[in-house]
């Protein structure tokens, strides 16, 4: 952990030997507990030049650790400065970067990412979330191992845990990957907004407002070749609005603790069913993401139409929105439309 103020290895186990131990003679250095097997007279003076040690002059010589609160603090600044200063002159670089003629158009607001860049790219842009990260979410996606949001999941909970806020839109694709509902709900769990649509214009992700990043070609194609990095400009606006408009219609997919918040209304397996059954899956996907038979689904989603008294699952979609199943009436709109088309619907 000390080697973020700047310390080598050795010199932060020297550094926490000499603490521990207190006052030592040099002539007993090589015997005091707990000192790291490191090629001591290097750390010694790394630890003097850092002013985290002090040599006395006196015979036999005394090795004194600086305290740490005081030391540490001396280094914890200096680190600080040396940190504002690299943030500077990254400014000033990204500065000029964007200000630089790019075949004669001068500064972009669209910037191509070769596909190899992509997933790094995705990362650094979520790392750099102060607010919040808005993403619609839908397959094909960057690499195989992926199996979170549509560009990139394995910041999502750490950032999540640091207070940034994740509204994501999955479609109906992703909610028919293998397992996709399980993983939906780990995000959901850990404070993710998460809503579903049928379908999606295209995958995006776009973050604190001030950055998005799109696929460079029409999903349909062959190949992926990469994305477009958006920057601050009316296209950025407009891909904002169009979230916010998907946003409102969808469905959303926190049916579980809605259900429970009702009066507990539905168990969690009834409400889990409702979710995908109001997604707009087929019972033969359905049957898949529960583990059970399709025959199961139908069981059970006659079940749920029976203690609602509705006679179709459109119907259904209206009761959960009006009985508290689900959290708004603007939701049952969006299952409505999600359900009515659904072959079987009034099995």
């Amino acid at each position: 952990m000390l080697e973020a103020l700047g310390l080598t290895d050795d010199e932060a186990e020297l550094y926490v030997a000499l603490v521990r131990s207190g006052p030592s003679p040099t002539d007993e250095f090589d015997r005091l507990p707990g000192l790291p097997d490191l090629p001591a007279s290097g750390a010694l003076e790394g630890l003097v030049a850092k002013g985290l040690l002090t040599r006395t002059a006196g015979e036999p010589a005394q090795l004194i650790a600086s305290p740490p609160d005081i030391a540490g603090e001396v280094l914890l600044l200096r680190r600080m400065q040396e940190l504002q200063l690299a943030r500077a002159a990254m400014g000033r670089l990204s500065a000029e970067y964007h200000s630089s003629p790019r075949d004669g158009l001068g500064r972009a607001s669209v910037e191509f990412t070769d596909r190899a860049a992509v997933a790094q790219r995705a990362d650094q842009m979520q790392r750099g979330a102060r607010e919040e990260v808005l993403i619609f979410d839908m397959p094909p996606y960057v690499s195989s191992a992926e199996d979170g949001t549509a560009l990139g999941n394995d910041c999502e909970m750490d950032q999540l845990a640091a207070g940034v806020r994740y509204r994501t839109v999955y479609g109906q694709t992703s909610i028919e990957q293998p397992g996709g509902l399980d993983r939906i709900r780990r995000y959901v769990d850990a404070g993710e907004d998460a809503r579903a649509m049928p379908r999606l214009p295209l995958k995006m992700l776009i973050v604190d407002r001030r950055l998005g990043i799109v696929p460079a070609l029409p999903m349909d194609t062959e190949h992926t070749e990469g994305s477009a990095l958006i920057h601050p400009s009316p296209l950025l606006d407009g891909l904002i609005g169009l979230f916010e408009q998907t946003w409102s219609s969808a469905l959303p997919l926190d049916l579980v603790d809605e259900g429970h918040r009702a009066g507990n209304e539905l168990d969690e397996a009834e409400a889990r069913l409702l979710t995908l059954l109001l997604s707009g899956l087929t019972d033969e996907v359905i049957a898949r993401q529960m583990g059970v038979g399709r025959r199961t689904v139908l069981r059970r989603a006659r079940h749920l139409m029976d203690r609602a008294g509705v006679v179709t699952r459109m119907q259904l979609g209206w009761y959960a929105a009006q009985h508290g199943w689900i959290g708004s009436s603007r939701a049952a709109v969006g299952a409505a439309r999600m359900t009515a088309g659904q072959s079987g619907c009034g099995a």
